[in-house]
């Protein structure tokens, strides 16, 4: 039986195969909805719209679960950029856009840093909670955390400024993050090293009294050292 449906119904079925914005899809639905004639004839007609109005609804709840929290696995050291000129930030480090904010990793100086470039602070405030560094050219007074002002986003110093030290192992092209202050047993825990009584180090670096000087767990590492642990 046909449905009698009016021309409008069938351009919104048109629109509504080629359109991608979520929303856009469900006001769409909506008015097929609204214009869809009500007699026996369209009873499949409208349980097949409900269901397809169901399904999108549920992908949408899952995505606005998924963009709350971004599926951004939390990486240390997180430094967060607000309100800087996207272009401008985009050229310098290659993040990837995830609903309304980019993200990656970018290595500073050899340590790999996660970086996040948000302008809208309130509506991520669950990020920028996660971060140990915000810089912004603003400062924002209801987030606590270290925060650097700067017209310019120099990571770098701010790295420096919150105390991240690079520290390589054998082979490695890539620093390891560590807190100034951090010890060779720290870095052999955050490598999931089970130390012995007898684990010791060699370092080549800023730390070494000489390089290549033999070390103990609780020996001090510096930024840029080079750690050999012997277990």
């Amino acid at each position: 039986m046909p449905i009698n449906a009016p021309q409008e119904y069938y351009n919104l079925e048109l629109a509504y195969s080629k359109e991608r914005d979520p929303e856009e899809k469900k006001r769409i639905l909506g008015e097929m909805l609204r214009l869809l004639p009500k007699h026996k004839g369209t009873d499949r007609a409208f349980a097949a719209l409900k269901r397809r109005m169901s399904l999108l609804k549920k992908s949408m709840n899952r995505s606005a679960q998924t963009h709350k929290t971004l599926s951004i696995r939390k990486r240390w050291p997180r430094v967060s950029l607000i309100g800087y000129e996207q272009s401008r930030i985009l050229t310098r480090f290659n993040l990837t856009k995830v609903a309304d904010i980019y993200y990656g990793i970018a290595k500073i100086n050899g340590i790999p840093v996660q970086l996040l470039l948000i302008q809208d602070p309130e509506k991520y405030r669950d990020l920028l909670i996660q971060s140990e560094i915000i810089i912004s050219k603003i400062k924002l007074n209801d987030i606590a955390g270290f925060q650097v002002i700067s017209d310019t986003p120099d990571v770098a110093s701010a790295l420096k400024a919150y105390g991240v030290i690079g520290v390589f192992t054998e082979n490695s092209s890539d620093a390891i993050a560590l807190q100034d202050g951090s010890t060779v047993k720290t870095l052999a825990e955050k490598l999931h090293l089970e130390t012995k009584k007898n684990t010791y180090a060699i370092i080549y670096g800023n730390s070494a009294k000489f390089q290549g000087q033999r070390v103990g767990l609780d020996h001090k590492l510096k930024n840029d050292d080079r750690v050999f642990i012997r277990i």
